[in-house]
C-alpha cells in the first residue's frame, strides 16, 4: 500500500472511531522535509482553538489493549509490571501476533514499525559502532542503553512466551524488541485515567527507570494521531488537553495557514532528541547544552598543582560530606556530578561554578602551605572553611577573578576535544551526528561569553579571601593547641 494510500486509510479509520478533526488542517505528507507524515493548517487558526478530538475508546495502554480483551486472565500479570514493560507486551502482541487483524492496524501501518520504506529507525540504538564514533567526545554515547535493552528484554521474554504463554511470540527478537520500544519512547504519552477535570499533556517521554505500575495516576499510551504531530523546541504551537471521555489538542498560538502544527517531546537538547527519538532540530534545540566531564576538571586542576587524582577524590569526598551535613531536610544535593551542563542560553549550571570556585581557593592556599602535609581531620577542616566561605561570595553573586580564569580554561580544554563541523550537510546519520557534535560545541563555546554567562557577578582579588581563610585557619590552630595546653594542666 502506497504512503497516500496508508495516510487514506488511518484517516479513514480515524473517522469511523470518533475522532474530529478540525476542517482547518489536514495531515500531509512532509517527506520532501524528512519529516513523514505532519499536520498542517489549511485556514489561518486562532489561539486556543480545537483541533481534534480524540476518544480514549481508541487510546492503548494497560486499561485498553486487544491482549486483555483477548485474553482476561493475563490482567493479573501486569500486576508486577510498570507501564513501560506492559506496553512493550501489548504492542508485541497487536502488531506481531494480530498484524492486520488488529483494531488498530491502520494507525500502526504509519508507524515506522510497519513502514520501514518510508521511515528509519536512527534512534541510537540502532547504529553501530563506526556510525557512533561521528558523535564523540558528545557524552550521550554514555548513555544509548543498549545494554539496558538487552537486559529488559532477557527479563520480558520468559514472561511474554512462558508466563503469559504467548507461544505466537516465541520467535521475536531483540531487534523487534528494540523497534517496538523506540516506537513507544518516540510517540507515547503518559495519559491520565480519565478524571473529571481538565489536566494538560505530561512530557512525552520514556520512564525507563520506573519501577511501579504507577506513573502519578498515569498511563503510558499511545495516542492515534496526537502523535501524528512532529515536534521542534523553538515552534511548538499546541498542546494537548485531557478531558473525562476525550483527549483534545488545542493551538496555543497564532498558526497560519501553511504552517506545520508542532507539539514537543520535553526539554531536550539535540543529543538526547536524537538517542530517543532519531532525529534532531538542524538549527539547535532550544535546550541545547554542552556537558564538561568532571574528568576535566580533575585533570585541569592536577596540571595547576602537584595534587594526584586521589588528593582530589578526598577532597570531593570532604565537599560530599559537607553537603550532607548541611542538608537538614534529607534532600539529596550534590556538588560532584559526572559532567556539568553550558547551555546555549549562556547559563551553566550553579555545581560548576561552586566546584571551580572551591578548588580555585583550594589549589591557592595549597600553593602557599602544602595541604599533603595536614592530617586528614585538618584538611576536612580546610575544605569546610572554604566552602562555607564559597557558599557566601556566590550567595552574595561575587566570584573571584582567578575562577574566571579558570573556568575559560576548562571551557576551552573541553572545546578542544571537539571537532571543527562548519555546517552539517545530508541527511544520513553522519549528519545527523554533525548536528549534535555542532550543537554542544557551539553551546560551551555560548558560554565563553563571560560577560553574557556572568552579567549578575561581580569579580573580587582572590587575596583578601585567602588571607581571610589562613588567618581563620592558624587562629582556629592555634586556639586548639592552647586547648590542648591547658587541658594537660
Amino acid at each position: 500500500m502506497s504512503f497516500q494510500h496508508q495516510t487514506e486509510a488511518f484517516t479513514g479509520w480515524l473517522s469511523s472511531n470518533d475522532v474530529h478533526l478540525s476542517s482547518k488542517v489536514q495531515i500531509t505528507d512532509l517527506r520532501s522535509k524528512n519529516m513523514g507524515r505532519g499536520i498542517v493548517a489549511t485556514e489561518d487558526i486562532e489561539a486556543d482553538e480545537e483541533l481534534f478530538t480524540i476518544p480514549r475508546s481508541i487510546i492503548i495502554n494497560v486499561e485498553n489493549c486487544g491482549l486483555i480483551r483477548d485474553y482476561p486472565d493475563l490482567s493479573k500479570k501486569f500486576v508486577d509490571l510498570n507501564h513501560w514493560e506492559s506496553l512493550i507486551i501489548i504492542l508485541m502482541y497487536e502488531i506481531k501476533a494480530k498484524g492486520s487483524s488488529s483494531f488498530w492496524a491502520p494507525y500502526f501501518n504509519i508507524l515506522p514499525i510497519n513502514d520501514e520504506e518510508n521511515y528509519t529507525f536512527n534512534q541510537l540504538v540502532f547504529w553501530n559502532d563506526e556510525e557512533l564514533s561521528h558523535l564523540k567526545p558528545s557524552l550521550i554515547l554514555e548513555r544509548i542503553g543498549k545494554d539496558m535493552s538487552e537486559v529488559m528484554f532477557s527479563k520480558l521474554y520468559p514472561i511474554i512466551v512462558e508466563e503469559m504463554e504467548l507461544s505466537m511470540l516465541k520467535n521475536i527478537t531483540i531487534d523487534d524488541y528494540n523497534k517496538v520500544a523506540s516506537i513507544i519512547m518516540s510517540y507515547s504519552f503518559d495519559v491520565d485515567n480519565g478524571a473529571d477535570e481538565e489536566d494538560e499533556e505530561d512530557e512525552e517521554d520514556e520512564n525507563e527507570d520506573e519501577s511501579s505500575k504507577s506513573n502519578k495516576g498515569n498511563f503510558k499510551s499511545m495516542v492515534p494521531l496526537a502523535d501524528t504531530l512532529n515536534a521542534d523546541t523553538n515552534l511548538n504551537n499546541s498542546k494537548l488537553i485531557y478531558k473525562d471521555s476525550s483527549l483534545v489538542m488545542r493551538s496555543i498560538k497564532k498558526i497560519s495557514k501553511g504552517e506545520q502544527i508542532f507539539n514537543t517531546y520535553s526539554d531536550h537538547p539535540n543529543s538526547e532528541i536524537l538517542r530517543r527519538y532519531g532525529y534532531v532540530e538542524k538549527d539547535g534545540s532550544k535546550y541545547d547544552f554542552g556537558e564538561v566531564p568532571l574528568s576535566v576538571i580533575k585533570t585541569y586542576f592536577m596540571k595547576q598543582s602537584n595534587l594526584s587524582e586521589s588528593d582530589l577524590d578526598d577532597i570531593f569526598l570532604f565537599l560530599t560530606e559537607i553537603l550532607s551535613e548541611e542538608n537538614e531536610d534529607d534532600e539529596v544535593i550534590e556538588i560532584i556530578l559526572d559532567s556539568y551542563d553550558c547551555f546555549s542560553t549562556n547559563e551553566v549550571i550553579l555545581e560548576l561554578i561552586f566546584l571551580i570556585q572551591v578548588l580555585t581557593i583550594l589549589i591557592s592556599i595549597h600553593r602557599i602551605s602544602s595541604i599533603n602535609l595536614m592530617t586528614k581531620n585538618a584538611k576536612f577542616q580546610l575544605v569546610n572553611r572554604i566552602f562555607k566561605k564559597c557558599y557566601q561570595l556566590i550567595e552574595s553573586k561575587r566570584l573571584t577573578k582567578v575562577f574566571l580564569t579558570n573556568f575559560e580554561k576548562i571551557l576551552n580544554t573541553r572545546l578542544a576535544e571537539y571537532p571543527n563541523i562548519e555546517t552539517p550537510e545530508g541527511n544520513d546519520r553522519r549528519f545527523l551526528a554533525d548536528v549534535v557534535v555542532k550543537s554542544e560545541y557551539q553551546s560551551l563555546k555560548n558560554c565563553l561569553d563571560l560577560e553574557k554567562t556572568f552579567s549578575e557577578y561581580k569579580f573580587v582579588d582572590d587575596e583578601k579571601l585567602l588571607k581571610n581563610i589562613i588567618k581563620k585557619r592558624f587562629s582556629e590552630d592555634n586556639s586548639s593547641e592552647e586547648d590542648v595546653k591547658r587541658t594537660k594542666r
